[in-house]
């Protein structure tokens, strides 16, 4: 990814990103080994929550608000 605008640093990537695959999308990444993807119409946001399972089962579950 190329960074558009924000952090690209030790202890986190947040900003505007952009690369072949999602296009231009926000990160707010701490741990890119945990990153999600949240695909919505019109634009992407990468997150990394701590754990990626439980938060994409709690989002299928609607648990997440």
């Amino acid at each position: 990814s190329i960074r558009i605008f924000g952090n690209g640093g030790v202890f986190s990537f947040t900003g505007l990103y952009r690369n072949k695959l999602l296009g231009t999308y926000r990160a707010f990444v701490t741990d890119a080994r945990r990153a999600v993807i949240l695909q919505y119409s019109g634009h992407n946001v990468v997150i990394s929550p701590a754990t990626p399972e439980n938060f994409v089962l709690e989002l299928l579950h609607g648990h997440v608000s």
